[in-house]
């Protein structure tokens, strides 16, 4: 996840900086940050912290209160940012789907490799992005609830962003799949990577490349 760490906290101090840090909580009482500064602490500690309850309690039983509690804010603070918890976890899975195609571009970009190689780098960078951070692999991959509509969507439309990219990384010339086969195979490898991320060992999800690329690379 892209979490904001500050870098100075004395009275005065106002610089922030993305890392891969976690988002530290801030001191209470009167300590000079700015206003904007303080909410964006608020709601990166807020989006990492529904990550985790997710990865603790899964769909069915994950609650507000619960996401407050790992992010150390009030009720009162959650609910100036965000109109309910489905609204907090689809930013936080907005925010990691940036992230992982990101690292996909990059590992394809940076392939000596042509084609299925090429594609086969993605799909390799994408099993570390999520094997580094096994909460997040649970985000982006397990299926939310049809009601939670937004959510749902937000998953289609990253296995569609992921086949197109998949695709576009092997360039090669053909026929285009069936319209929304993509999306399946991508779907059914994201069901995959949710039961393998569910046991916390990261080897087990770094392990599924040779399976996720027979699945993928030959329609795509």
């Amino acid at each position: 996840m892209t979490r904001l760490r500050l870098v100075a906290s004395a009275p005065g101090a106002g610089t922030a900086e993305l890392d891969t840090m976690a988002a530290v909580r801030l001191p209470p009482g009167r300590h000079g940050l700015p206003a904007d500064l303080v909410r964006a602490n608020q709601r990166q500690r807020m989006l990492e912290a529904a990550t985790e309850a997710l990865a603790e309690h899964g769909y069915g039983r994950i609650t507000a209160a619960r996401v407050t509690e790992l992010a150390g804010v009030s009720s009162r603070t959650f609910y100036q940012h965000f109109e309910d918890l489905w609204a907090c976890l689809l930013a936080a899975y907005e925010t990691e789907a940036a992230g992982l195609r990101g690292a996909i571009e990059g590992a394809c970009a940076a392939a000596e490799a042509d084609g299925a190689d090429r594609a086969r780098a993605g799909i390799a960078a994408a099993l570390d992005f999520l094997a580094s951070e096994p909460a997040v692999a649970r985000l982006l991959s397990a299926e939310p609830p049809p009601q939670v509509v937004a959510l749902a969507a937000a998953r289609r439309d990253l296995a569609e962003q992921l086949g197109t990219m998949l695709r576009g990384a092997i360039e090669q010339g053909g026929t285009i799949p069936l319209p929304g086969l993509e999306r399946r195979l991508i779907g059914a490898a994201l069901a995959l990577v949710a039961t393998r991320s569910g046991d916390g060992d990261p080897r087990r999800l770094r392990d599924l490349e040779p399976e996720l690329s027979e699945l993928l690379l030959p329609v795509l």
